[in-house]
């Protein structure tokens, strides 16, 4: 597994599925599996999912899981650090198996029912963190300074991240983590869509 980057209190990575992991759950935080490249079917406690390129699902805390693929696949991850702050409230020590069912999401479909454009709507929860989906081309309504950390990645078109220190050219594929208190500005080209994961505080 590799590191890509902190938003908040989620940590960003990548890792390659080819085989089976062990079931296993984690108490303390949810994991997000977003597919990148190949298919994965993940099994669990409430039932099991397969997911293509460009499709995600989120397993809560404390469900029993575990991920396989025929294929080399590789997958992003988002998880809660292990220094993070939680509030023992939010937990959950155990699953109760069929209590509920893993949704399968397509963000990419999700925009396709978007009429309206430089809006965000949120599509999964991670944590204290909403994934958002938007579309649209020009200039985006952005909070500046940043009240939290912005992770900002392009499903379609292309992206140009500007801050007052930095310019970042983002493709299908790219992202990249605004930090809090930066001032920036996001433009798009024609036919762009857009992920958006952000604190709940500052989703909007």
């Amino acid at each position: 597994m590799a590191h890509v980057a902190t938003v908040g209190d989620l940590v960003v990575s990548i890792y390659i599925c080819q085989g089976t992991l062990e079931w296993h759950r984690h108490l303390d935080t949810d994991e997000l599996f977003w597919v990148h490249q190949g298919a994965i079917l993940l099994e669990s406690e409430w039932g099991e999912v397969r997911l293509r390129p460009g499709e995600l699902t989120v397993v809560p805390k404390g469900v029993g899981h575990r991920s396989s693929s025929d294929v080399r696949s590789s997958v992003l991850l988002m998880r809660g650090g292990p220094f993070s702050e939680r509030k023992n409230g939010r937990r959950r020590i155990y699953a109760v198996t069929g209590e509920a069912k893993l949704k399968h999401v397509s963000p990419a479909g999700i925009v396709r029912t978007l009429t309206m454009p430089f809006q965000f709507r949120t599509v999964a929860r991670v944590d204290n963190s909403c994934v958002q989906v938007g579309w649209g081309d020009g200039i985006w309504s952005v909070d500046a300074p940043a009240a939290h950390d912005v992770l900002l990645l392009v499903e379609s078109g292309t992206a140009t991240v500007r801050t007052d220190q930095s310019m970042a050219h983002l493709h299908p594929g790219d992202l990249t983590v605004v930090p809090e208190g930066a001032l920036y500005q996001l433009s798009t080209t024609r036919g762009t869509s857009l992920v958006r994961v952000v604190s709940e505080r500052g989703a909007g």
